[in-house]
């Protein structure tokens, strides 16, 4: 079987064969057609005798005019121009000349003597008006079995060699030194490292089966859940300085659990620009007491005296009162409190050395937890906060280096070909802590960007996601991941990187369409702390090291820290976001409709220990009145109060109208007769047994039987629970009779039932205090004893 590449060439040189070129339609009226020959016409003149045209769809054939061989035909130009009374239709149509029967020879090839063409072909068109040709149409394939469930080396090399055993049944070759052999088992390891990326990419998908933090973090954004990273520690430091004042970002440090060094910055974050105040006066000063019978500041306390003139103490400012353990091995009784006034300068005139001495006073809600021995007490106001944290910086450009040795961005492709700058921190992991003034309750980076090739300088805001960004935002965002060099810096600085895992932190900037893309040549400036999880929660008084080489030597002597640091909290854990993340938006509901949900959003306030809620029909809607039971005091003040009516407003339902009343308590005043045993004094037991049953708090932390805390809304008196309070008292041997009776309730003494009840918007007070009767007694009869 043969063919002929290229007819048309050979058709050129032939002497005596003819053929048509290509047609052309030669008027508007398309009823002329001008045939172009390949060779000269000279021998075609009276030997073509006609044409025909067929074909067509709604015109199958179209009549040719006759051949006038005087006129039709255009020697020079080697044309022959043939006539139609009417044009065909939109079809393809095939032109065939006759040649005259009985001639010498055969002027016209038989593979060129006719020619496909259309008489629209004149007609506006949008694509080439020559027809594709037809492609031969393959034969039926036999495709191979595939076994889907080949995924490893061993399955892919056994699935080619029956593939190779079913195509080329001649290759029977096995061995492992044969070139077929060894291509096919090199194909079979490149299958298996790509089944290993298909799996690994496609895990990835799934919150429940995604290993890379990357891929848990974003999953776990869908449902408006952000994972947790690791958290840096706060502390609160005492400085023994020489100077000041001491500014925010100067580091000291202690050891870690392991051995490595912790840092710890001054200041509430890398954003803190304080001075903090210090003084030399400060470092210590000595507390003063009026007589012997006030060495002892009792809990409760929001009041003392110290030492010394001049001291310059103001409002707002924190004190540290300090009392040394009586025993050598406990703890310290360390307490910080803030001063709601200047201190007060007076003279004690019995005082040795001119008497000189402060007043000082805190806030009621600083008042002491603890009782102080005032001879083993010392105070102290060089206190400035600080984080945990070491600062970096670091100056890089978007697309190419505009010094020797400067750092380049990563550059991948983004939606639409957009450029996508990404730059991976060297410092890791980044600092996270709470800040006050965050938008939200979730922990903030301790990071700053700013473009330094702009005048002025522009500071980029952190989003923590891009799709919160609008598109003309200068907004960037910290990722999860690690990037690893692989290579040597190109010709423009950037050195080729890859994904390295999620031990890191990584800059990325916006895609134009959420956050402004960063021009070509910008260059920018990096600062950012590096620190953070729960080793950073270090014992009191281990930070005692002022990092050397700084501004902070210069002022400061000394270093401790008097509390423990807190704060610090490693990074939630990706099986810990599978757990939460897709139950999370039911926790915590911004809605409330119930009572109990009323009772539950006032409960979230730190400061509300129980709340209690009812209905109420006002005239015209529904009003809310919610109750509050403070927690540790019986008195609800005007800026607790304003604040959970600010949060019950957002969260009610529209129509209704929420109202905050303080707590409603109802006072007890109780009698209980005690008898008491042989060896016991009955002026001590009764002490002892109205003790056990105050309101009170004791110095070591604990709290009487009728605390405040003890009773909230609805919970009623056990009479077991307040004889057994009793029973407990060293030097009772018995309670003979406990009677009590509601106060403001013309009903006089009863006996006490096994179960007092109050309404579920009261709460059961006893206070015993003598200059409020109003809020409930204790009186105590003891007989026997001596």
């Amino acid at each position: 079987m043969s063919g002929i590449a290229d007819r048309a060439k050979l058709l050129r040189l032939h002497p005596e064969l003819n053929g048509i070129d290509f047609v052309e339609i030669a008027n508007i009226a398309q009823t002329e057609i001008r045939i172009h020959f390949v060779n000269p016409v000279d021998d075609l003149v009276g030997v073509v005798t006609g044409a025909t045209i067929t074909g067509g769809d709604a015109i199958p054939k179209v009549p040719v005019l006759p051949i006038d061989d005087a006129n039709d035909w255009d020697v020079p130009a080697k044309v022959l121009t043939l006539r139609v009374a009417a044009p065909g239709d939109f079809s393809t149509y095939t032109l065939a000349l006759q040649s005259a029967s009985g001639a010498g020879t055969q002027s016209l090839d038989p593979y060129f003597d006719h020619v496909p063409f259309s008489f629209k072909v004149g007609c506006p068109s949008l694509v080439d008006c020559e027809a594709q040709a037809a492609a031969c149409t393959p034969p039926p394939a036999d495709p191979p079995p595939i076994d889907y469930l080949a995924k490893d080396f061993e399955s892919f090399r056994r699935a080619l060699l029956e593939f190779s055993a079913r195509r080329y049944p001649a290759w029977e070759e096995r061995s492992p030194a044969d070139f077929g052999v060894m291509f096919l088992e090199t194909l079979s390891s490149v299958a298996d490292d790509l089944s290993y990326l298909q799996d690994r990419i496609t895990a990835e998908a799934w919150l429940e089966t995604a290993t890379e933090r990357r891929s848990v973090v974003r999953h776990a954004r869908l449902v408006d859940y952000e994972p947790r990273p690791a958290t840096a520690a706060r502390v609160l430091l005492q400085f023994e300085v020489t100077g000041g004042p001491i500014g925010a970002g100067l580091p000291v440090s202690t050891q870690g659990p392991d051995g490595t060094t912790l840092f710890f910055e001054t200041g509430t974050g890398l954003g803190d620009q304080t001075k903090y105040p210090v003084n030399p006066l400060w470092n210590k000063f000595e507390p003063h007491w009026w007589n012997d019978d006030e060495r002892c500041l009792h809990s409760g306390a929001t009041e003392m005296w110290v030492e010394k003139h001049g001291l310059g103490l103001t409002a707002g400012q924190k004190i540290l009162i300090d009392t040394l353990p009586a025993i050598p091995g406990d703890p310290p009784v360390r307490e910080l409190v803030t001063l709601a006034a200047d201190g007060e300068e007076r003279i004690d005139p019995l005082a040795e050395g001119g008497g000189k001495v402060t007043r000082l006073v805190w806030r009621p809600e600083d008042a002491l937890r603890r009782d102080h021995d005032l001879t083993r007490t010392t105070l102290s106001a060089n206190l400035v906060p600080a984080t945990q944290g070491q600062r970096f910086t670091e100056t890089f450009a978007t697309e190419s280096a505009a010094m020797l040795g400067q750092k380049v961005a990563l550059t991948r492709t983004g939606p639409e070909g957009t450029p996508q700058y990404l730059f991976p921190l060297d410092g890791a992991p980044l600092a996270w802590l709470y800040r006050e003034d965050a938008p939200d309750a979730r922990p903030w980076p301790e990071i700053r960007v700013t473009q330094v090739n702009t005048s002025p300088a522009r500071p980029w805001v952190f989003r923590r996601n891009l799709l919160d960004a609008e598109s003309f935002d200068e907004a960037f965002t910290v990722d999860p991941v690690r990037y690893a060099r692989v290579g040597l810096p190109g010709p423009t600085g950037a050195a080729p990187m890859e994904y390295d895992g999620a031990e890191g932190d990584t800059i990325r900037f916006g895609d134009g369409s959420f956050g402004v893309i960063p021009e070509a040549k910008s260059v920018f400036q990096v600062t950012y702390r590096v620190g953070g999880g729960a080793t950073g929660n270090v014992a009191a008084d281990s930070i005692t090291r002022i990092v050397p080489g700084g501004m902070l030597e210069m002022v400061a002597a000394k270093v401790t820290n008097p509390f423990p640091a807190t704060g610090g909290a490693d990074p939630e854990t990706d099986e810990a976001v599978r757990k939460l993340a897709p139950h999370a938006f039911r926790a915590k509901t911004r809605r409330a409709v119930r009572k109990e949900d009323y009772e539950r959003i006032a409960g979230e306030l730190p400061w509300v220990q129980r709340a209690g809620t009812t209905f109420r029909y006002t005239g015209s809607w529904l009003s809310v009145f919610t109750a509050p039971d403070p927690r540790g005091t019986g008195e609800l003040s005007l800026d607790r109060r304003i604040e959970l009516i600010e949060e019950l407003e957002r969260v009610r339902l529209a129509g209704y109208e929420s109202h905050v009343l303080p707590p409603h308590f109802v006072a007890l005043d109780i009698v209980v007769e005690v008898c008491a045993r042989r060896d016991a004094f009955k002026a001590d037991v009764r002490e002892a047994v109205l003790e056990a049953l105050s309101a009170a708090r004791r110095p070591d932390g604990s709290t009487g039987f009728f605390h405040l805390d003890r009773f909230t809304f609805g919970q009623g008196l056990w009479r077991s629970a307040l004889e057994a309070a009793v029973q407990r008292v060293h030097g009772v041997d018995g309670v003979r009779v406990v009677q009590f009776r509601r106060r403001g309730s013309p009903i006089g003494f009863i006996d006490m039932p096994a179960l007092v009840k109050v309404g579920k918007a009261e709460i059961l007070r006893v206070d015993s205090n003598p200059s409020r009767p109003e809020r409930g007694s204790v009186d105590v009869h003891v007989e026997g004893g001596k």
